[in-house]
This record gives C-alpha cells, structure tokens and sequence, in this order.
C-alpha cells in the first residue's frame, strides 16, 4: 500500500468547533488546546514504527497530559473516530528511573490507570487507552494495537510563536558572528592607535637632537666667535 494512502485521516464529520481551536494541516484533523488531532489507518509492527509514521506528517504519536485533553480524545472516539477497542499511547516504563515517561519528552503531569495489580513486571511495558472508557492499561511493548495511530501536532498558530531550535541556532551563530566581528574592529582600532604612537614618537626623535650634537654646534659657534 502506498505512503500516501495511509496517511490519510480517518474522514470527520464537520461539527462545533473545539476550545482554543488552532491551525491544523486540513479539516481532517481535530484541535483542542495547541495540537492538532488525526487517527491514522496502518498496520504497524512497533512503537518505534508508530513514531516515525507520525513524524512523516510532522507530529508524533498521542502524549496526554492532562484530565482536559484525556476527556476530549475519549469524546472525540465516541463521536468522530470510531475506532478500534484500544489505542496506543507514547508512553513507556523506563527501568532506569523506575517511571513512566513519554516518547516526545513532555512531564507526566497525568495518569489514568485502571485498577490492576501493582506486582507485575513492568520490564518492556507501554501503554494503552481504552477508547470507550478513557482509561489506561498497561501493555507489553511487543502487543501494541497499531492498526490505527493516533497522531498529535502542535497546531500552526503555536509553532509560529513557539522558539525553533533552527532559529535557535541561527541567532546563536548571528551573535557568534557579531562578537566576533566586533572584537576584530576594536583590535584594529588599537593596533592603528599604537602604530600611530610609535610613528610619533619616531617623528620626535629624528627632531630633537642628541647631546653630543649639541654640544658640538656650540664649540663651533665658540670658535667661530
């Protein structure tokens, strides 16, 4: 099947419009708060695959951070989507720090976990969100549904205002530059200052006269008199 086939939101019926709406890259995604929202149909084989298959269409797969955005995507399935029983969620349990983080970076400010037993192993453990209740489960990395992704984006508007790290980077290497440059013209301008000193003082020295020869032009002005 082609790229650009499954790249293709599922197809959402127009209706009221969400809170805080942004800029999203067509009328088949959904915003709420500063992201942008699209189910994607494919038949992945990993999280890691999900990611990149985001990525392509400039987002990555669904982080939740908060109670708000939790209750819009569960509305959102029971309204638009329609999708399967289970969807993955970026997140994962790091056995270093003994936490669960998300892919794209962001603080875990919000979980909700049904009730399960706390003893299992959590080595290779993901997560996963039930789409009829809201709830979160976790999952074994290597059982992720992935016959559709859920994709987020950070909406037109708040990339506009938001620093790039390309932009970041330009003025850096802009700053570099006129430091750089400026330190170069201020060394000039005390080279150019010495050198005109020493100048000078070579002027004044082929001017004044040494002792011996003074002393000399008086004997003779002595014996001419």
């Amino acid at each position: 099947m082609a790229l650009s086939s499954l790249l293709q939101p599922k197809t959402v019926p127009q209706g009221p419009q969400e809170q805080d709406e942004g800029v999203c890259p067509s009328s088949s995604w959904i915003s709420f708060g500063s992201s942008c929202y699209a189910l994607l149909e494919a038949n992945l084989e990993s999280i890691d695959d999900a990611r990149e298959f985001c990525k392509v269409i400039g987002a990555d797969i669904i982080s939740i951070n908060n109670k708000e955005e939790n209750t819009f995507i569960l509305k959102t399935f029971q309204t638009h989507w329609h999708g399967p029983e289970y969807i993955s969620l970026g997140m994962f349990f790091d056995t270093d720090d003994d936490v669960f983080k998300w892919y794209d970076e962001s603080k875990v400010n919000f979980t909700n976990w049904m009730e399960e037993e706390d003893n299992n192993e959590l080595l290779d453990t993901c997560a996963t969100m039930q789409t009829t209740s809201g709830v979160w489960k976790k999952t074994s990395c290597e059982h992720l549904p992935l016959t559709e992704v859920l994709c987020e984006a950070i909406s037109a508007y708040d990339k506009k205002y938001l620093p790039d790290k390309a932009w970041t980077t330009v003025l850096v290497i802009t700053s570099t530059v006129i430091v750089s440059v400026s330190a170069a013209f201020l060394w000039f301008l005390y080279q150019r200052k010495v050198s005109s000193a020493t100048i000078m003082t070579q002027n004044f020295s082929r001017q004044v006269p040494r002792n011996d020869e003074m002393i000399l032009i008086d004997e003779e002005n002595e014996y001419t008199a």
